[in-house]
């Protein structure tokens, strides 16, 4: 007989959940089934328990119809398996135990990727618990999102970020996507869903004025510090890039540097090298004179601490640990922060440096192709549209050739 068990919000019983044993596996695991049923709104809590019952008893009989079905086909050498109209799989069970286990971890991923998307399933599991995935429709989806609008707050206490939204929007895409693809949904929900609505937010940026007074303030930090700062703004690398990068990446004949491997952090994964972001993040970025420079100062007084070591795999911005191990992201990102600080710059980022790189170099006269390649970007309108801040000066400066050109 199938066990039944309330599942309970603020004190009233919102659902039960249906659990049959149906014998044990080759490891003498139990095999069960499992499913959840929301009685009809209306009915008294004992007429509620009743109707879970006749419902527990009849779903029961139809989960040993099929799993004799299954052995049968088992046996027979066949595959088997449900249409999709006639399954209940339990919403929570499918995420943890199907879309996760077998579609995210499947080794083709990151560990910060696989660690990015169950940080988001955990909020989505806990709002659609007790749901069956089958029965999941669009207005019960767009009822999330407004929950997450209205209720959940981040860290700080302020509301979601149209970001955020979209990322859960995306994961779950993601998630009925597979459920799909695999024939067990007959229609996607998520078909008939909008994505929220992405703002965008003026891109932060130095100005050349800004800029100047950077380098300036700059010259007065020690020599590894200094040698971070410049390659993050002359070179628009990432944080992650910038901290991944090893000596032997340095060309000094030619002077470049080649990117080939990045550094990220997760309170689940905790630091991790591996690739960059995407294949085209693999790149050849020149180096200026005066950076080349400061890395070749920084090398050799590296080499005379450690006087007895190969720096060739040696990370140029080592961990204390040794220098073999690269450091924390999020200290660097602190660093920085407090540079800005401390010296009145504008409160930038690590990745805000990349975006003011973009910037200074269209400032300068560089095309969009050579930025878009130095970035590391597989389309030039990204370029355009995230990392590129026209400011007045420029537009100024652009409708002042135009008027020369034909006499205006």
């Amino acid at each position: 007989m199938a066990t039944i068990t309330e599942n309970k919000k603020d004190g009233k019983t919102i659902s039960y959940r249906f659990v049959v044993c149906l014998g044990r596996d080759a490891q003498k695991k139990q095999i069960r089934r499992i499913m959840t049923w929301k009685p009809p709104a209306g009915l008294s809590p004992s007429k509620a328990r009743k109707a879970a019952e006749r419902e527990a008893d009849t779903w029961e009989q139809e989960v040993r119809e099929t799993y004799q079905q299954e052995q049968v086909a088992i046996q027979k050498g066949q595959a088997f398996s449900l249409p999709p109209e006639k399954r209940k799989d339990d919403f929570v069970s499918f995420v943890n135990d199907t879309w996760f286990a077998l579609y995210i971890c499947n080794g083709d991923r990151k560990k910060t990727t696989a660690a990015y998307y169950e940080d988001i399933a955990k909020y989505i599991t806990a709002y659609f618990k007790g749901a069956i995935l089958q029965e999941i429709d669009p207005i019960q989806i767009q009822h999330y999102f407004q929950y997450l609008r209205t209720e959940r707050e981040n860290r700080t206490g302020k509301p979601l970020s149209a970001k955020y939204l979209h990322h859960h929007y995306g994961a779950l895409k993601n998630i009925f996507g597979y459920a799909e693809r695999n024939d067990m949904i007959v229609k996607n929900p998520m078909n008939r869903v909008e994505a929220p609505k992405m703002v965008k937010k003026p891109v932060d940026a130095f100005t050349p004025e800004q800029a100047t007074k950077f380098f300036q303030k700059l010259a007065d930090y020690p020599l590894d510090f200094r040698c971070m700062l410049h390659l993050l703004i002359t070179t628009g690398m990432r944080r992650g890039e910038c901290i991944g990068l090893q000596w032997r990446d340095i060309d000094e004949t030619n002077g470049v540097l080649h990117i080939e491997r990045g550094v990220a952090y997760t309170s689940k994964t905790g630091i991790v090298v591996s690739t960059p972001k995407t294949s085209t993040s693999i790149r050849t970025i020149p180096l200026m004179p005066s950076t080349l420079q400061l890395l070749r100062q920084l090398k050799m007084q590296i080499q005379a601490e450690n006087p007895n070591t190969l720096l060739k795999e040696a990370f140029i911005f080592p961990s204390d640990k040794d220098l073999f191990s690269p450091r924390d992201p999020n200290a660097v990102t602190r660093r920085v922060k407090r540079f800005m600080k401390n010296n009145g710059l504008p409160d930038l980022s690590p990745h805000d440096l990349r975006h003011s790189c973009a910037t200074l170099l269209l400032a300068q006269g560089a095309d969009i192709k050579s930025v878009q390649q130095i970035l590391g970007h597989a389309d030039a309108s990204t370029t355009l549209n995230f990392y590129v801040k026209a400011d007045l000066q420029q537009m100024r400066s652009a409708t002042e050739k135009y008027a020369a050109a034909f006499n205006l």
